[in-house]
């Protein structure tokens, strides 16, 4: 997802330095805490960015098999026209897709039927597989929920036993609970017009063994052409504090507001920290 999702520290410590190095007696963010903060923000939105590539690379290789690429391989087990049915989606030794990111290694889904289905879902795990050196384990999965009053599909989104270990052995793990609401591309074949509205939670242990939950207080807009979040905002705790991001105003950009508890707002500029 966007922005913070590849926080650097140093590019928050630029601008707090000074007013966070003591404690301050209103709201007691110390420098310890500041840097969880950092750090659990980073963790948080980078789980939620190379979750949010799995869903794309899902998508674009069951609605596509495969794109018609030499890579990744999409095999289907049976076929691709039987339900239910295991899909591969194999990157090999790894190549360059989206966005620039290397990708190696296989996602598995389980695929009960169309998508588009209530009561269908799409169940994805992983096989030694790495989106920029970063290794990505756990379980997600999609279930089309049906549609909600307004008319738009709906789908529950959930990721169980999320890990992400980086390239220098730290690990961050991260699970969530969320809804997705489809305002647009309902209507059509192709799924690169959709956008979704996602609300709902999620929690983690950060690198640093410090837990951490985050609550989408303003639902956060998906667009299958943005890599990033558009806008929506949330509440991240951790060490009984409460910070909140801000994801924008709608365009498609790697910038965030993060308002710390003291009241200090730092724009974020999406940028890969490992």
């Amino acid at each position: 997802m966007k922005t913070i999702k590849w926080l650097a520290i140093s590019a928050l410590f630029m601008g707090l330095f000074f007013s966070a190095c003591k404690k301050n007696e209103d709201n007691d963010l110390s420098v310890e805490t500041t840097q969880q903060i950092v750090v659990s923000s980073e963790d948080q939105t980078t789980a939620e960015d190379l979750f949010e590539d799995v869903d794309y690379q899902v998508d674009e290789a069951i609605e596509t098999r495969g794109g018609g690429g030499n890579c990744p391989t999409v095999t289907a087990d049976p076929d691709f026209q039987t339900y239910p049915r295991t899909v591969t989606i194999d990157f090999g030794d790894g190549c360059e897709g989206p966005n620039g990111r290397i990708r190696k290694g296989k996602i598995v889904v389980e695929v009960t039927g169309e998508i588009i289905t209530a009561g269908t879902s799409r169940t994805a795990t992983f096989v030694d597989f790495f989106i920029d050196d970063a290794q990505i384990e756990g379980t997600r999965t999609i279930l089309n929920e049906g549609f909600d009053d307004d008319g738009n599909v709906t789908f529950s989104r959930t990721v169980t036993g999320g890990k992400v270990t980086f390239p220098n052995g730290d690990v961050a793990t991260w699970e969530a609970d969320h809804l997705l609401t489809q305002t647009e591309g309902g209507n059509t074949i192709t799924f690169f017009d959709n956008v979704f509205e996602i609300t709902g939670s999620s929690n983690g242990v950060n690198r640093n063994g410090n837990a951490y939950t985050l609550e989408i207080t303003d639902p956060l807009v998906k667009k299958s052409l943005c890599p990033w979040i558009v806008s929506g905002q949330a509440e991240l705790n951790v060490m009984n504090k409460s910070v909140m991001i801000n994801y924008g105003n709608g365009i498609c950009d790697r910038k965030a507001i993060l308002t710390l508890p003291n009241g200090t707002e730092v724009e974020i500029l999406i940028k890969k920290w490992w």
